[in-house]
């Protein structure tokens, strides 16, 4: 009977206390791993620590500064329509902004990020929405 026991205790062990540790110390590298990426987030290069709320002029003309045309719309449920339309030369500049947006103003980005060529041209339209 007691080489059962021991049988029985060495299966749990392999089949379910080992997997489980191995699961763990995963997913704590990969906490870890997020926590260092969220932490990288504040001490990107331009980005702002305060956030200012949202009004569509400011952020019209903060926006005109680095591209050619800035048309932001009201859309239903509190959210906005935002058509850039810039050089194809500037997209790196389009990504720097849109991964400091939310550090530089209270808004999420909603929906897809749609893109269209025009000639040498680029035109994003994008749905931010207030928080």
């Amino acid at each position: 009977m007691t080489k059962v026991w021991f049988v029985v205790s060495l299966l749990v062990l392999l089949l379910w206390v080992i997997p489980t540790m191995v699961s763990y110390y995963k997913n704590q590298k990969v906490y870890s791993t997020k926590v260092e990426e969220l932490q990288q987030l504040d001490k990107r290069v331009g980005a702002k620590l305060d956030a200012k709320p949202f009004h569509s002029e400011v952020f019209k003309v903060d926006a005109e500064d680095s591209f050619d045309k800035v048309q932001v719309s009201s859309i239903e449920n509190n959210a906005y329509e935002v058509m850039i339309d810039m050089n194809s030369e500037k997209i790196s500049t389009f990504h720097t902004f849109l991964n400091n947006l939310s550090l530089n103003y209270a808004v999420s980005v909603e929906d897809n990020i749609v893109y269209e060529e025009l000639n040498n041209s680029i035109r994003v339209k994008m749905v931010v929405k207030p928080y």
